[in-house]
C-alpha cells in the first residue's frame, strides 16, 4: 500500500510537470530582475501586475521556444470545442457519415464519464508555482482525470477502428496517426501546466478501459438507432436525463455546461442521421461493401472540391449559430421589456437551467443540420460527396 501511495504521490507531484515544461523551454523569471512575477492564473498566487494585457505578455515571455509553444497549443485545441467543430463535420462531409456517428457516440460516453469523475473526485490542477500555467481556459475545472487525454485516444482510435471495418486501409499508417495524435494532445496538457502526470495517465487508462466494450457496442447501437421509430425520443429522454443526474460539486465549474454541449451534439447528429435514413435520402440497400472499398489519396480536383464543400459547410455552421444568437437576443429584449432579465441573472449568478437549455438546443439544432440541411445545400451546388447517400450503416 505504501508503494502504491508513494507512486501516486510521485505522479501527482507538480514538480514533474515543471521539469517537463523546462525541458521544452518554459522558464521561470527571477522577480528581482524586472519586478514581474511568474504568470499567475490562480487566485491565491502573488500578482504584482494586475493588467490582463501585461499578464498575457508575461506568459509568452516565459516561452523561450515558440515552436513547442504553438505545436502544443495546436495539440490542445484538437481536444476541445474547436477541434470537435472541425473534425466531426469534416468526417461527415468528406469521409464517412456512419463512421462519424459512431465516433460521436464514443466521444459522448467517454466525455460524460470523464467529466463526471472530475466533479466527483475534485482533485485540483497542478499547483502554481512550481508549474507555470500557460492557459486560462478550464483553469477552474478539476483535473482528475484529463479528459483531453481521454479524447486523445478515444477519437482517433474509434475513427481508425470503424474505418478499418468498412475500408481497406494501411493499418501501419492508421496506428501511427493514432499514436502521434494521442501523444500530441496528452503532452500538450503537461506543457501548458494544466494537468499532473497522474491526471494524464489516468485519463489514457480510463479511455482504454471504456473503449474495449463501447467500440463494438456503439456499432450495434448505431445500427439499431438508425432504423428504430423511437430514436428521436430515445435521444431526448436519455441525454436530458443524463444532464439532470450529472454530479454537481460544491464549487461551480463549467463541466456541466460542456457536458450538455456534448450530449446535445450527439443527440442532434444521430437524430439527423436517423431522419435521412428514414426518408430514404441515405440508401442502405446500396451501402458500400467494406471488403471491396479502399481509401485512396484524393486528386488535385478532389482536394479543391473538399475545400469548397468544407468551406460551405463551416460557413453554414457559423450562420446557424448567428441566427440562433439573433433569436436569443430578440427573446432577451422581450424579457427585459417585461422586467425579466433572466439571461443577465444566469451569467451573474451561474443559474444553470436556462444556460444549459440554451446550449443543448443550440448544439442539437446545429448538429442535426450538419447531416440534414448542409449536405442538401452541398448537393444543390454540385459539391456533395456522392457516397454520402449510401452510408446508412
Amino acid at each position: 500500500m505504501d508503494t502504491v501511495k508513494d507512486c501516486v504521490d510521485y505522479l501527482k507531484d507538480p514538480e514533474l510537470v515543471a521539469r517537463f515544461q523546462r525541458s521544452f523551454g518554459v522558464m521561470r523569471y527571477d522577480p528581482s530582475d524586472n519586478g514581474v512575477t511568474i504568470p499567475s492564473l490562480e487566485n491565491d498566487e502573488t500578482k504584482t501586475n494586475n493588467s490582463n494585457t501585461a499578464r498575457k505578455l508575461n506568459e509568452i515571455d516565459h516561452v523561450t521556444n515558440k515552436f513547442w509553444y504553438y505545436l502544443f497549443l495546436f495539440g490542445t485545441y484538437l481536444g476541445d470545442e474547436i477541434g470537435y467543430a472541425i473534425i466531426i463535420p469534416f468526417l461527415v462531409w468528406n469521409i464517412d457519415s456512419a463512421v462519424a456517428r459512431k465516433m460521436v457516440l464514443i466521444w459522448a460516453v467517454v466525455m460524460y464519464i470523464g467529466q463526471s469523475i472530475k466533479d466527483i473526485v475534485q482533485w485540483p490542477r497542478p499547483q502554481c508555482p512550481p508549474v507555470i500555467r500557460l492557459q486560462t481556459k478550464w483553469s477552474i475545472e478539476y483535473g482528475m482525470p484529463s479528459t483531453h487525454a481521454m479524447i486523445s485516444i478515444a477519437i482517433p482510435f474509434s475513427v481508425f477502428y470503424y474505418i478499418s471495418n468498412r475500408y481497406q486501409i494501411d493499418h501501419n499508417i492508421g496506428i501511427t496517426i493514432v499514436l502521434l495524435w494521442c501523444m500530441l494532445i496528452s503532452l500538450s496538457r503537461l506543457y501548458l501546466g494544466m494537468h499532473t502526470v497522474l491526471d494524464v495517465i489516468a485519463g489514457l487508462l480510463l479511455a482504454i478501459v471504456l473503449l474495449i466494450p463501447f467500440l463494438p457496442l456503439a456499432d450495434v447501437l448505431d445500427r439499431y438507432l438508425m432504423y428504430s421509430n423511437w430514436t428521436p425520443l430515445i435521444f431526448i429522454v436519455v441525454t436530458v436525463s443524463l444532464i439532470l443526474i450529472y454530479p454537481t460539486s460544491d464549487q461551480w465549474t463549467p463541466t456541466k455546461g460542456d457536458t450538455t454541449l456534448i450530449l446535445g451534439t450527439c443527440a442532434g447528429l444521430l437524430t439527423g442521421g436517423w431522419l435521412i435514413v428514414k426518408l430514404g435520402i441515405q440508401d442502405d440497400i446500396r451501402v458500400m461493401n467494406p471488403i471491396n472499398n479502399s481509401i485512396s489519396w484524393p486528386s488535385i480536383n478532389d482536394l479543391g472540391v473538399i475545400v469548397i464543400r468544407s468551406g460551405l459547410g463551416y460557413g453554414c455552421i457559423i450562420l446557424l449559430f448567428l441566427i440562433i444568437k439573433y433569436f436569443l437576443c430578440v427573446i432577451d429584449k422581450i424579457l427585459i421589456k417585461s422586467g425579466m432579465k433572466i439571461f443577465d441573472d444566469v451569467l451573474k449568478r451561474h443559474i444553470p437551467l436556462i444556460d444549459i437549455t440554451y446550449k443543448y438546443l443550440t448544439f442539437y439544432f446545429v448538429s442535426f443540420n450538419i447531416l440534414v440541411l448542409i449536405p442538401f445545400l452541398q448537393k444543390l451546388l454540385f459539391v456533395s460527396r456522392e457516397s454520402f447517400y449510401h452510408e446508412a450503416k
